[in-house]
């Protein structure tokens, strides 16, 4: 499934380093609704080289430190003093997303004082703030962070929403679920795969036909759904779906015959409604209960 994330690009050649980085995991964690990405803690069967080009690839915000590795000479005699090679080529990628795919991904950067610049540095206005001491970074990240609160993921997004269509004779209020996938990159979704899981009980006024999206289903009570772009087809860049998958459900339909009325209503607002899609590998997911989709409120993925 695709996280939202913080890149965290941090030395981890000495314990310093190391601690700084977690502190820093830490942080990021307490004071922002983002998941950290620190490739000291990543424990996987994937290689960490896969591990990091696809963090760099899906993390909505970038955090460097970089720290001293030695002092070199120059042809004309001078001296440089280098920054750790693979925290170099990670603010490269980083770059490259910003200026050549035209991705926002905003930056933290901080910069030990006797590292010069060089590079892709160079040429970047990464505006560093400068540190001798570790604990000057993890005194000025916070005040940083602060302004990454409302930070949303750019790219690919699934999305449920719910809206009342009508009320039925016997006073059931029946409302409509549409489920979009929203292409917020610069390349077009030519290939996807979307599946719906819905609670049996609600879909009981539901009568739209889908012939063949039907699929079996491992959980009780449930039902399944699949869909792909042969009939809807790709979804262009910076667009949604042309048309939304759509399905009328019903809350009171669902509600427990034996149960205490009460009781069964509270229930029926924890049901949850849920939806997957698969692009280019990747895995996006949304659920919402009940009682969220008629809020208009809920979590996204």
């Amino acid at each position: 499934m695709i996280r939202k994330t913080i890149f965290i690009s941090c030395g981890q050649y000495t314990d310093a380093e190391r601690r700084l980085g977690r502190e820093i995991s830490e942080m990021v964690r307490k004071l922002t609704d983002l998941e950290p990405f620190f490739a000291e803690e990543v424990q996987d069967l994937n290689g960490l080289d896969a591990n990091i080009l696809s963090a760099l690839r899906n993390c909505v915000a970038f955090i460097t430190v970089l720290h001293p590795r030695g002092e070199i000479k120059r042809p004309g005699g001078s001296t440089l003093v280098r920054g750790s090679v693979w925290i170099e080529q990670e603010i490269a990628i980083a770059t490259y997303i910003q200026r050549v795919e035209n991705r926002q991904l905003p930056i933290i950067a901080f910069k030990h004082k006797s590292v010069g610049r060089e590079g892709i540095r160079d040429l970047l206005h990464l505006n560093p703030i400068e540190f001798t001491d570790e604990k000057e970074v993890l005194a000025e990240l916070p005040k940083r962070l602060e302004q990454w609160k409302s930070l949303k993921p750019s790219g690919i997004e699934l999305r449920l929403a719910s809206r009342i269509v009508g009320q039925q004779e016997d006073r059931h209020m029946i409302r409509r679920l549409e489920i979009n996938l929203v292409n917020e990159t610069n390349y077009p979704i030519e290939k996807y795969e979307l599946e719906i899981r819905l609670p049996s009980g609600v879909l009981k006024h539901w009568s739209t036909s889908y012939p063949g999206a039907e699929v079996r289903c491992d959980t009780p009570d449930v039902r399944c759904f699949r869909f792909d772009q042969t009939v809807r087809g790709a979804v262009r860049p910076h667009d949604q779906l042309p048309n939304p998958i759509t399905f009328e459900y019903c809350a009171m339909c669902a509600l427990p015959e034996h149960e205490d009325r009460a009781i069964g209503a509270a229930l029926v607002a924890e049901m949850k409604l849920g939806a997957k899609a698969w692009v280019n590998g990747n895995e996006y997911a949304v659920e919402k209960t009940i009682k969220e989709l008629a809020e208009g409120a809920g979590n996204r993925a």
